[in-house]
């Protein structure tokens, strides 16, 4: 009898949510229900799932949260992004100077932070060279005698006549050591160092999730380049960062990221390298790999990875994943409820709730994950565009037989007057 019971009662949840939404709502076209768990903590996510970006107005503003009394529920849309904040600090740029091999030759730069150190985890190196590429070992002092090893092997380049920036930074396990000192290995060539800034950078890591992509190579790269591109099937998905698998054992590539709305005009918008430098004598400090490329978040239906190989082969055993923000719906959730998604009206204003001050950063990131169910139609739909824009070719006639009209009449008052 209880099981009996009990199948009814889910039988009836299903029957409402399987309704049409009320009159009130039904501007809006997709919906989904959402699973929350059992707990005593009120505040629950939903996780958008990518397809959500598609269908719903880009900034998001058409969401909207029910209950199953059919009573809006509001909402937090929280988005953890992270960020970098670099403090820079006094450096003096002690001496340069250059050692000419053998073994190796290598242009060496001492750099003074002054008594009392203050901590510092980064520095970009600054010089006039147009095109170069080069390798820099980086070891900290605390008196200018007995020095410590903080990175071998680190790649620094810029590819002026390619048209990319490069990488001149390089970051480290945080120190107060008052000296730091460069080794810059460039084969023969020297390079001019014109300056040297030191910084303590402080970073929040973003939460990061992988897109739905399946990157395949493309065959029209120029010479000197390989492409891989995907279509997300929408322009509306945000992305902020592409992951790589290589199997090539040791490379250094430039690398650039490209999204189009149509597949023919692409804008670049990040750019970088990733690279593998092998590892000399065991030492993990030569270890030390690159295989991310991070970038100012930007929607794009086609997104493209360029890589730039000049004249060395194409990497081998390569796969790209592009990577971005999720965007989570925070709620205070009431016990038996149940609760449902709406999206997909173009019309609608974004709400202003009052739960976004209220709801603090450290309860939105313990909410409690709730499951987001399939994609529902609300077969009850009403497109909420005023008729002119639902009809425009029925305005575009009526527009031509007006024009069309005052031609005749222009032409029969030049008639009369003659």
């Amino acid at each position: 009898m209880k099981r009996c019971a009990l199948f009814v009662l889910a039988f009836a949840v299903v029957g409402l949510f399987a309704a049409d939404l009320p009159p009130a709502w039904e501007g809006w076209r997709y919906w989904r229900a959402l699973e929350v768990p059992a707990t005593d903590a009120p505040p629950a996510k939903a996780t958008l799932p990518m397809e959500v970006y598609g269908r719903a107005q880009t900034d998001l503003g058409d969401l909207r949260l029910l209950d199953d009394t059919w009573t809006e529920v509001s909402y937090v849309l929280h988005i953890r992004r992270g960020f970098r904040r670099q403090e820079w600090l006094e450096a003096r740029l002690a001496e340069v100077g250059f050692v000419p091999g053998p073994p190796a030759a290598y242009t060496q730069a001492e750099v003074d932070l002054g008594n009392q150190a203050p901590p510092h985890n980064q520095l970009e190196i600054e010089t006039d060279e147009k095109d170069f590429f080069a390798r820099v070992e980086l070891a900290v002092s605390d008196d200018g005698k007995s020095w410590r090893l903080l990175r071998q092997q680190a790649p620094i380049y810029r590819f002026q006549k390619d048209g990319l920036p490069g990488n001149r930074t390089l970051s480290y396990s945080e120190s107060r050591a008052r000296y730091l000192r460069l080794r810059i290995e460039a084969g023969e060539e020297r390079i001019p160092v014109r300056g040297v800034r030191v910084a303590r950078e402080v970073a929040e890591e973003a939460e990061w999730a992988k897109l739905e992509a399946r990157f395949a190579p493309h065959g029209e790269a120029p010479p000197g380049r390989s492409w891989w591109q995907t279509d997300l099937g929408s322009e509306r998905v945000p992305a902020s960062g592409a992951r790589f698998a290589v199997g090539q054992g040791q490379f250094h590539r430039a690398v650039e990221v490209y999204t189009s709305d149509d597949g023919e005009r692409w804008r670049r918008v990040g750019q970088g390298d990733i690279y593998r430098p092998g590892n000399r004598g065991g030492d993990a400090l030569t270890a030390q790999e690159s295989l991310r490329l991070d970038f100012e978040e930007a929607r794009g239906r086609y997104w493209r990875v360029a890589v730039l190989d000049r004249n060395d082969p194409p990497l081998s055993e390569v796969q790209v994943e592009l990577w971005g923000t999720p965007r989570h719906v925070v709620f205070r959730q009431e016990p038996r409820r149940s609760y449902r998604l709406l999206y997909g009206n173009e019309r609608a204003v974004t709400p202003q709730y009052e739960l976004a001050r209220l709801l603090g950063r450290e309860e939105r990131e313990r909410a409690v994950a709730a499951a987001v169910g399939a994609e529902e139609i609300n077969t009850a739909w009403v497109d909420p565009r005023p008729w002119s824009e639902r009809h425009p070719v029925v305005l575009w006639v009526a527009l031509g037989i007006v024009v069309a009209a005052l031609g005749l009449l222009a032409l029969r008052s030049l008639r009369q007057a003659a």
